[in-house]
């Protein structure tokens, strides 16, 4: 289980980490490459279609693989676990 620091909440740890995620500046999303930068502003507007296109064919793949794990993870998680709280009601 994850410890919180200073008996703050979970839910609280998980609120801060989704805000710093939010305010992280956009250089540490792989976006300060200048020479994908200037390619990308000097094509066509097809040319960009084609570029969204071909990062959202290359998302796919990705959230259905991390799908798949947690819904792996999740089926087999720990049985023991349950026993052991059932057998205490």
């Amino acid at each position: 289980m994850l410890a919180t620091p200073s008996g703050m909440s979970r839910k609280t740890v998980q609120g801060l980490a989704l805000l710093a995620a939010i305010c992280a500046p956009s250089a540490l999303f792989a976006q300060g490459c200048a020479f994908c930068y200037q390619t990308a502003a000097a094509g066509s507007v097809r040319f960009i279609q084609a570029l969204k296109g071909g990062i959202f064919a290359l998302l796919i793949p990705s959230v259905l693989i991390g799908a798949g794990v947690c819904f792996v993870s999740y089926r087999r998680r720990n049985p023991a676990d349950e026993d052991e709280v059932s057998a205490g009601e």
